[in-house]
């Protein structure tokens, strides 16, 4: 091979990587942080919580390029698990056990408002496209319930697993994503990962198929870091932001997770 065909066909690779990069940045994109589920040498890791973990910072002023390590994400989910949950810190005494692979909506609701203090974490039953692009649009990312295949064997592929994902970017066609479900090693392929909404011939992939119709949405008190991006009006205004108009269900639904 020439030199002249190496370097052309060299070229031709960096312009489609770059190509292949600009496409995975959606229009409404939130650069939220990545937390990996998986605990070295804790058994009892759920995706709830380090995808809760992952908005609870970004209300913080943390993004994708400056957010916790990964051994302080570990301690931080250790800390939720050992210190709220199973130290009977939470102020009810209904609680799912480790052993049944999962919280309660209603426990993330309260680890969002008396640990992290956060103004709630709703959640909803209602397959509604145009709440989630609204949601993104202001700048809040929201926590989605999917049925899928797994991580390891097919994000986005329908299957029998429940799992929690953040949606971080939406338009008419894709989602963009963090799955928690990978481990800290595998960062690149749990981070921002886009979607096809819909069907397309020959991806197995596909949000809708997946999506469970179940979603939860953190309101901080004071989101700060987002008035501060412009994304949301001044901090004063932030106070009275006007969520979505979305039936939801008063009697929480486990968050199982099992990969």
């Amino acid at each position: 091979m020439s030199k002249k065909i190496f370097y052309f066909c060299l070229m031709l690779l960096v312009f489609s990587g770059t190509t292949m990069y600009a496409q995975q940045l959606a229009p409404n994109d939130i650069p939220l942080p990545w937390y990996s589920q998986k605990i070295s040498g804790c058994p009892y890791s759920h995706c709830s919580l380090a995808s809760s973990l992952m908005v609870f910072d970004y209300f913080k002023g943390m993004t994708a390029d400056s957010c916790r390590t990964d051994s302080e994400a570990e301690a931080k989910l250790v800390e939720y698990q050992k210190n709220y949950f199973l130290k009977k810190r939470a102020p009810f005494k209904r609680r799912t056990t480790i052993a049944q692979g999962g919280y309660y909506a209603f426990e993330i609701d309260s680890l969002a408002r008396y640990y992290e203090h956060m103004e709630s974490a709703e959640h909803f039953m209602d397959k509604d496209y145009r709440a989630l692009r609204k949601y993104i649009d202001e700048g809040i990312p929201v926590l989605i319930n999917i049925s899928h295949r797994g991580s390891t064997r097919g994000i986005l592929q329908p299957g029998s697993h429940r799992h929690w994902i953040v949606l971080r970017g939406i338009d008419d066609k894709y989602v963009w994503i963090n799955d928690p479900g990978r481990s800290a090693m595998m960062r690149e392929k749990g981070e921002n990962l886009r979607f096809p909404i819909k069907k397309q011939p020959g991806n197995p992939a596909w949000f809708d198929a997946c999506w469970t119709g179940r979603y939860i949405v953190i309101t901080p008190r004071v989101p700060v870091a987002i008035a501060r991006a412009g994304k949301l009006p001044s901090i004063a205004e932030a106070m009275e932001i006007h969520r979505p108009r979305i039936p939801w269900i008063a009697v929480p639904g486990i968050t199982t997770c099992s990969l």
